[in-house]
C-alpha cells in the first residue's frame, strides 16, 4: 500500500496539530506493515525531528498554505498516485486517490473569536467541505466525532476516532533531582504550579492567573509557570499578570523543546489545565502519566480525556479553579489518590493503538479502491 501523508506542521511548534503527526509516525515506524509512505513537509528540520526508515521518503513542499494546498500538493498526488492520501482540516483540489482528512476539532465554528479573523474565516469556508468530501474523517474524541455529526452533517460511520497517548517519556521521575535541573538551566525555583500549551486566549489563561492570585495570598511561596508559545491575544495575559501585581510570580520559559519537557512536569506541584475547548487536550494526558496531581475543565472533551484521573473544574468559575487547586495544596490524600488514577487512566493510551486504528482506515480505503479498480 502506498501511503502519502501531508505532515508540513512537523517543526512548525504547532502543540496538538505537530504532535499528532510526529505520533503517528512514530506508531507507523514501530508497525512492521510492508506500506511505502511518502512525507510531505515544508520546515527544514522536519526529517531530523522524526527517526523513520527505508519504508518512509521526504519530499519538500511549499511553506505558503494556498500554494501548498491548492496546487503543489494536487500536482504531486497527480504523479504519485498514492492509494491513500491522508492530509490536515483542508482537502485539496483535484485529489484523485481516497482521502483522509484529519479534523481535530470544530474550535473554529464553537469558538471562532479565539482565532484570528482571516484564518477562522478560511477554515469556516474550507473545512466542511473537506469533510464532505474526504473518503474518511479521523478525529481524536468522540466529543469532536459528535461535533461533527451535530454541526457539518457527517455521517458517524465516516468518522474514525483515534485516540492520541502520552509518549513513553512522559513518566514519574524523581522530584528533587528534576526541581534542581530547573533552577540550574532555566532559573525556576520551586514549589509551582504548571500549564503547558499555547499562549492564547482558549486555553483560558487569564482566568487561570485570576485563580492563582487567590491561591497565591496563602501560598505566597507559589508560583505559576506558564510554558508555551505565545499567540492570539496572549497580550492580554501579560496585561492581567501585570494589573494583579504577579510579575514576580508568573513564569514565562516560552516554547520548550519536547526533550526537556518531562522535567517540567516532574518538577510541578500541580499540573492545571483550565482550556474553554479542546478537541483532546495531550498536555493532561502527559501529566496524568507523569505522576503528576492534574486539574482540568469540565466540558468539550476534557472530562472524556482525563476520565476519573484530574480534578474537574468549571473553567468559567475563577472560584472552581482556585478551589480545585488549594484541595490539592492542602490535601495530601487527595493528592495521593488523584497520582495513581492518572496513572492507571494514562496507562489506557499508547502510541501503538493509535497508529493501529490509523492504519485500519487506512487499509479499509486501499481495500475499497483495488475492489473498485478490479471490478
Amino acid at each position: 500500500m502506498k501511503v502519502a501523508i501531508d505532515v508540513h506542521s512537523i517543526g512548525a511548534q504547532a502543540g496538538g496539530n505537530e504532535t499528532f503527526y510526529r505520533e503517528l509516525l512514530q506508531g507507523l515506524t514501530e508497525n512492521d506493515s510492508p506500506n511505502s509512505y511518502t512525507l510531505f513537509y515544508t520546515h527544514a528540520h522536519a526529517p531530523s525531528l522524526v527517526r523513520v526508515d527505508e519504508r518512509f521518503k521526504w519530499v519538500r513542499i511549499p511553506q505558503n498554505p494556498v500554494i501548498r494546498i491548492s496546487f503543489a500538493l494536487s500536482a504531486i498526488l497527480r504523479e504519485l498516485q498514492p492509494d491513500v492520501f491522508h492530509c490536515q482540516y483542508i482537502l485539496p483540489p483535484r485529489v484523485k486517490c481516497k482521502t483522509v482528512v484529519t479534523i481535530h476539532d470544530l474550535a473554529h465554528e464553537r469558538y471562532p473569536q479565539f482565532s484570528p479573523r482571516l484564518e477562522g474565516l478560511r477554515m469556516r469556508r474550507l473545512v466542511p467541505s473537506s469533510a464532505r468530501r474526504a473518503d474518511h474523517i479521523i478525529t481524536v474524541s468522540e466529543y469532536s466525532a459528535n461535533d461533527l455529526v451535530s454541526l457539518y452533517g457527517v455521517p458517524r460511520s465516516k468518522i474514525t476516532v483515534a485516540y492520541q497517548a502520552p509518549s513513553p517519556k512522559f513518566k514519574p521521575g524523581d522530584k528533587s533531582s528534576s526541581q534542581e535541573q530547573l533552577k540550574v538551566k532555566y532559573g525556576i525555583s520551586s514549589p509551582f504550579l504548571l500549564y503547558v500549551g499555547r499562549l492564547q486566549a482558549r486555553k483560558n489563561l487569564t482566568r487561570l492567573v485570576e485563580a492563582f492570585a487567590r491561591v497565591h495570598r496563602n501560598h505566597a511561596h507559589l508560583k505559576l509557570v506558564l510554558v508555551g508559545k505565545p499567540d492570539l491575544h496572549h497580550e492580554q495575559l501579560l496585561a492581567k499578570v501585570e494589573q494583579l501585581g504577579l510579575k514576580e510570580a508568573v513564569i514565562f520559559p516560552g516554547y520548550i523543546a519536547s526533550h526537556d519537557l518531562p522535567v517540567f512536569y516532574n518538577a510541578a506541584e500541580i499540573f492545571v489545565f483550565p482550556s474553554i475547548f479542546e478537541g483532546f487536550g495531550l498536555p493532561v494526558m502527559e501529566s496524568m502519566a507523569s505522576g503528576v496531581p492534574t486539574v482540568t475543565s469540565s466540558g468539550s472533551c476534557l472530562e472524556e480525556i482525563a476520565g476519573d484521573g484530574a480534578l474537574l473544574a468549571d473553567p468559567l468559575n475563577v472560584d472552581s479553579i482556585a478551589h480545585a487547586i488549594t484541595r490539592l495544596l492542602e490535601c495530601p490524600e487527595l493528592r495521593s489518590d488523584l497520582i495513581e488514577r492518572g496513572l492507571r487512566r494514562s496507562a489506557c493510551f499508547s502510541i501503538a493503538a493509535f497508529a493501529a486504528k490509523v492504519l485500519d482506515v487506512y487499509r479499509l480505503l486501499s481495500t475499497s479502491t483495488a475492489k473498485r479498480v478490479s471490478s
